[in-house]
């Protein structure tokens, strides 16, 4: 499987229409057509970035060999599980008061200390 069939997945997968990535990605709709037909043979790292990005993907999960890996959350490399991805993908997904709503939700749900790994309360940033 080709970079262009995984993207094609990825877009599939995410259910998402190319307005929506564009919107999230911040890459012209028209560009978004060429490259999920296969039209731009070479498209900049950036476009793929942010096209990936939006979609809840990291570059590497792009790579041909990755296609049937696992994409487990890996502190020292960065990568994000599936589960943390859907979770960046519906953040983006809302409008800046929902965004503004759910980095509230999860800083109370941090600082409160019962759902935190350690158990322990963090101690709030703000003065």
């Amino acid at each position: 499987m080709e970079w262009l069939d995984v993207l094609n997945r990825m877009k599939k997968d995410s259910g998402m229409t190319t307005e929506e990535i564009s919107k999230l990605s911040g890459i012209p709709k028209g560009t978004l057509n060429k490259l999920f037909a296969g039209q731009t043979k070479d498209p900049q790292l950036n476009t793929m970035r942010a096209v990936v990005h939006s979609l809840g993907f990291t570059l590497d999960d792009l790579a041909p060999e990755n296609e049937n890996s696992p994409a487990p959350a890996n502190a020292e490399t960065g990568e994000l599980n599936e589960q943390e991805q859907t979770l960046i993908h519906n953040y983006r997904a809302l409008n800046d008061e929902g965004q503004e709503k759910l980095f509230d939700y999860s800083e109370d749900l941090v600082s409160s200390g019962r759902y935190t790994k350690n158990n322990k309360p963090e101690i709030s940033q703000e003065a």
